[in-house]
């Protein structure tokens, strides 16, 4: 932590990035971020970009405002890059083009990390914002209850509402110190599961109906096609979940959801209930993550997909 802080001190116009099609852990983790190193540091620059924009059921948090997509920063002269909840560079997508050869500080908890940057804090725990808390606190920022209230949505995030195996008592402690600031659980909990649109019912609806379950391999798969995504008048954000939801077929192991993008190219997302390793099926095709939840994109088509997933069952 010394060496982040020093480089924090020295560097006067600083950058956060996540991930692109950003989740409530990338939005939480950087948002913290943000707002702990301006009001330490409220004579820097500090810029917090995303390629995507963030998902309507994450845009309640304090802040969210203040977050900026590639075409809203007007001079990129910066001088120290920090990544969050990212697992490679190119998972920032178009972002990365700020960056260039800039001293790069990488913060994430997934185990494919290959440690890209010139500081790089990789944990193998439930969230990177629970990695950001210990940050935070190293760097004595006192947490305000904007900050908790986007840590706790990046831990309700990735845990599933603390359902997860990456759940431990660290994690439940942290809850506890944020609920103590005056996080208000309930209301995390519900702006963020339970504000879905009209449009991502009827996306899980169409899941729930044309899903495929390969028993002999315990795998539940959908494959949604662009086409078929504009037809129910959805956006991509309207899929999240979808993967989740396959998983909780009693007889299914494995979960994997496919989406066509516009470009023809399929994003690919994996669960996993007890022991299968995702992560190594993800990495077939050049993604990653944990072992019980990875992801992916391949130019591949569906079917090939489907094929060296079952094989590698």
């Amino acid at each position: 932590m010394k060496e982040i802080k020093e480089k924090i001190d020295q560097s006067n116009n600083i950058i956060i990035v996540g991930h692109v099609n950003p989740d409530g852990d990338t939005v939480g983790a950087g948002l913290a971020l943000l707002l702990g190193l301006e009001k330490k540091y409220p004579e820097k620059r500090i810029d917090f970009v995303l390629q995507d924009d963030v998902p309507k059921n994450i845009a309640f948090l304090k802040g969210c405002d203040r977050i900026k997509k590639i075409e809203d920063v007007i001079n990129p002269n910066y001088d120290l890059a920090i990544f969050v909840d990212s697992a490679t560079i190119e998972r920032v997508g178009k972002v990365a083009k700020l960056i260039g050869d800039i001293f790069k500080i990488n913060i994430d908890h997934h185990i494919s990390n290959p440690k890209y940057g010139d500081i790089n804090i990789v944990k193998d725990i439930s969230s990177t914002s629970e990695i950001m808390y210990s940050i935070l606190k190293d760097l004595d920022i006192e947490i305000t209850l904007e900050m908790g209230e986007a840590i706790y949505l990046g831990l309700v995030n990735d845990t599933g509402n603390f359902a997860h195996s990456n759940v431990t008592d660290k994690t439940f402690l942290v809850a506890s110190e944020l609920m103590r600031i005056g996080v208000n659980n309930n209301k995390i909990v519900n702006d963020f599961f339970k504000t879905k649109s009209y449009e991502r019912m009827k996306v899980l609806g169409k899941a729930l109906s044309e899903m495929v379950f390969v028993e002999e391999k315990k795998l539940m798969y959908f494959y949604l096609s662009f086409e078929a995504l504009k037809n129910l008048n959805a956006i991509k954000d309207d899929t999240e979940g979808i993967v989740e939801e396959l998983i909780n077929y009693s007889g299914s192991e494995v979960s994997l959801f496919l989406r066509e993008e516009e470009s023809g190219k399929i994003k690919g997302s994996l669960r996993s209930k007890h022991n299968i390793d995702v992560n190594k099926i993800a990495g077939i095709f050049g993604g990653g993550g944990h072992i019980k939840a990875a992801g992916f994109t391949t130019e591949l088509s569906p079917e090939e997909i489907i094929k060296k997933v079952v094989e590698n069952l």
